[in-house]
């Protein structure tokens, strides 16, 4: 299959769940809900089966692995920047942030996903 018609395919069925995904948030209550219903995982989701039915479940249990390594660095990111920004101010404070979202990436990487 095409590399520009599989974008397409994944753009399409991301679109479609993201849609449906918005729908969903419309109705929950609480409003602070919804916000787990947001574009990320719609499309993560639907990229993962588009991928399964072209591609086959390995290359889609690859890129879920990547999915969860990246949600792990992204939590320490929230955790550190959280205090960091208060101690040493925005700049500073995402900077450190950044760093230690970097260190667990590539230590994510070099041990779970390489």
């Amino acid at each position: 299959m095409s590399p520009l018609l599989l974008v397409a395919i994944k753009a399409l069925a991301g679109g479609t769940v993201v849609l449906a995904f918005a729908a969903i948030g419309q109705v929950i209550k609480p409003r602070g809900l919804a916000g787990i219903f947001a574009a990320a995982p719609s499309v993560a989701l639907a990229s993962l089966a588009v991928t399964v039915l072209v591609s086959g479940p390995d290359p889609a249990a690859r890129q879920l692995a990547g999915m969860v390594a990246g949600a792990a660095a992204l939590a320490v990111y929230c955790l550190v920047g959280l205090e960091s920004v208060k101690r040493f101010g925005a700049p500073k404070g995402a900077l450190t942030a950044m760093t230690a979202w970097f260190g667990v990436a590539v230590a994510l990487w070099a041990v779970v996903l390489r």
